[in-house]
């Protein structure tokens, strides 16, 4: 579309917005979707004076930017408003959509300018730096002003969805039932942090958790514990009861192999998307959530572990630092994507012997205050070679409900924290 017909789309919603100031509502832009800069400022005013209850006819708002002493915006106001040949639109959602198009398209050509710019003069990071503003453009145009009553309309509207649902689960499956039932899933928005002292299964945690996910939609792990073999061999041994141990050393058996093929066919078709560089950057791993949310619509971002990401830009901070703000990346990045994140995190020596707890996190706080929920793993270590042992999943932070203890088993040949079946009645175990 041309520049002269954007520059009256402008105009007209400008003068449909004094003229109508119901449609404003319809019309969800920011300053930076118009092409004129004095179009924005005027937009802008217009709908700070709409949102406090203050008349937007012509008039009104000349008066305003003169007491602002913009008279520019005063002029700007009465000529647009009383223009005689503007006319409020009966669509203006579609005029603000082809608004937001316009500016869309103007921000991807100026970014493929700086890119060129930057490969020309050879700026490290210039190709991430744009793939980064790409992404970012979808969620650019949110608008994230609301009212109480648009907050309650959104909650209420939440509520019935869960209540059609029959009370089934409404987030992203986690395999485990109780927890489930706990939690009611993983929801959008959320970042769940999973804590434990190292060798208490985290990993077999997360990637169990990762394949019940999958089976609603696509998901996206960031494995930087591990490479994307070792992940598939983990999947192997839970979807065959083959031990990891014996698929390592090849020492499984020809009439394994059926079960084997199976598990490779179940697995291999779960939409899965993984990426396995070992301590990515964070903004590595917030360019790949995107780009997986944009291409292939994940409904959760899997994180093994938070403090194995690095942060280039902050690489002299203390690591508490660095944590923190790893911790609060990945929280925008749940808002902005509207998926849940699942992360895990390394606990201090101090949980050694006990059942971990929030204070034991290890390196920063941030992780406490940053997180929806945190939960901690235990699995009985008496006997290591145990085939199947007692195990718990401690629910110590929950903003959306209560905290408690979940129970459950650990396999060891999967390495894998599974559903407890009637014959897993373990009784107490002390802690």
């Amino acid at each position: 579309m041309s520049a002269d017909a954007i520059f009256h789309i402008e105009r007209q919603v400008l003068h449909t917005a004094m003229a109508r100031p119901s449609s404003i509502a319809e019309m969800p832009l920011h300053p930076c979707h118009f092409a004129s800069e004095a179009h924005g400022q005027l937009w802008e005013l217009i709908r700070s004076l709409d949102g406090g209850n203050v008349p937007v006819e012509p008039v009104t708002v000349a008066e305003v930017a003169e007491r602002m002493g913009n008279r520019r915006m005063q002029e700007l106001a009465m000529s647009i408003g009383c223009a005689a040949d503007l006319y409020p639109t009966s669509q203006p959602a579609y005029q603000a959509g082809i608004l937001a198009t316009a500016w869309r398209d103007r921000e991807a050509l100026a970014i493929a300018r700086d890119l060129q710019e930057g490969a020309q003069a050879r700026q490290e990071g210039a190709v991430d730096a744009a793939i980064q503003r790409l992404m970012a453009l979808h969620t650019a145009d949110r608008s994230y002003d609301h009212t109480a009553q648009s907050a309650l309309d959104a909650a209420m509207a939440q509520a019935m969805e869960a209540q059609r649902n029959g009370g089934r689960l409404v987030g992203v499956a986690t395999g485990i039932h109780d927890l489930d039932d706990t939690l009611g899933g993983f929801h959008n928005s959320d970042l769940i942090v999973v804590g434990a002292r190292p060798a208490m299964g985290k990993t077999g945690f997360l990637l169990g958790v990762t394949a019940s996910g999958a089976k609603g939609g696509a998901v996206g792990l960031i494995s930087g514990e591990q490479p994307a073999d070792q992940v598939g061999l983990r999947w192997l041994a839970a979807g065959s009861n083959v031990n990891v141990g014996r698929l390592r050393a090849g020492k499984f058996r020809g009439d394994d192999v059926p079960a084997l093929m199976a598990a490779a066919d179940t697995y291999g078709r779960l939409p899965v998307k993984i990426h396995d560089r070992p301590s990515p950057d964070i903004t590595e791993v917030i360019r790949e959530a995107r780009r997986w949310k944009h291409q292939f619509g994940i409904r959760a971002l899997y994180v093994d572990y938070l403090q194995r990401i690095e942060v280039s830009a902050m690489s002299r901070a203390p690591k508490y630092q660095q944590v923190g703000h790893i911790a609060r990346s990945l929280k925008n990045l749940a808002r902005d994507l509207r998926i849940p994140v699942i992360a895990l995190a390394q606990v201090n020596r101090e949980a050694d012997g006990e059942r971990a707890q929030m204070k034991h996190l290890a390196d920063s706080s941030e992780i406490e205050k940053e997180a929806d929920q945190i939960m901690m793993l235990w699995r009985d270590l008496s006997n290591p070679q145990a085939e199947r042992s007692p195990a718990e999943i401690n629910v110590v932070k929950n903003r959306h409900g209560n905290i408690g203890t979940v129970y459950c088993t650990w396999h060891g040949g999967s390495t894998s924290f599974v559903n407890r079946s009637a014959s897993d009645e373990f009784g107490e175990v002390a802690a």
